[in-house]
């Protein structure tokens, strides 16, 4: 189960009402002290690389490569594109992220719904799990909704139809010294692994 808004946000363990990011080229480069997304742990060794490219354009238009070492020699890469823009004060985007590993025949495609208003944000998405040849595929869902306040943010996200299980992550981002720093705590019920984790992260984005 795996990512965007944009990766460099996620990678920093920040998030924002604000969908939308600036026009331009920009890359993103950091580590976790355990990688988790949307509640689930996905390595078994602890720290992760991960680091990415993304572009948008002036319309709003985006694209962007992310990836991340896993466990045992795996490498997560993720493909996505879409559209952002604003409409009065609400900000929203919509777009396709496809999940793909190095060592693993299961790939993930999601259409991602994004918008955010003032201090809140929320994500809707719907995916399916692209298992081997014979073996059916899985449809799931997730929701999450977000809300920020100077730097501090408090998530709840639920995955529904073949997928199940909830989570709520608190956590804090700060910039020091040209570096995104973040710290997380993540509570995740008995189907997402039944954990309490805290998480560390640095980032550094650039902008060309």
């Amino acid at each position: 189960m795996m990512k965007p808004m944009t990766k460099a946000l996620i990678a920093a363990g920040l998030l924002s009402a604000s969908v939308v990011a600036q026009a331009g080229l920009s890359a993103n480069i950091g580590a976790m002290s355990d990688y988790y997304f949307r509640g689930v742990d996905q390595t078994t060794d602890g720290a992760s690389m991960m680091g990415g490219v993304d572009y948008e354009a002036d319309n709003g238009v985006y694209v962007g490569l992310w990836a991340a070492d896993l466990s045992n020699d795996d490498v997560e890469y993720d493909i996505y594109a879409g559209y952002g823009g604003e409409v009065g004060d609400v900000a929203y985007s919509v777009g396709y992220t496809g999940y793909f590993y190095t060592e693993s025949d299961v790939d993930f495609h999601e259409l991602n719904l994004n918008f955010g208003y003032e201090f809140l944000s929320l994500e809707v998405t719907f995916g399916t799990e692209d298992q081997p040849s014979g073996v059916e595929e899985s449809d799931y869902s997730f929701i999450a909704l977000t809300g920020e306040y100077e730097g501090a943010y408090l998530t709840y996200g639920d995955f529904g139809k073949d997928y199940s299980g909830d989570y709520v992550e608190l956590g804090y981002g700060t910039t020091y010294e040209g570096l995104d720093l973040s710290i997380a705590y993540i509570n995740a019920d008995e189907d997402l692994g039944d954990r309490d984790t805290v998480t560390f992260a640095i980032s550094k984005s650039f902008e060309f």
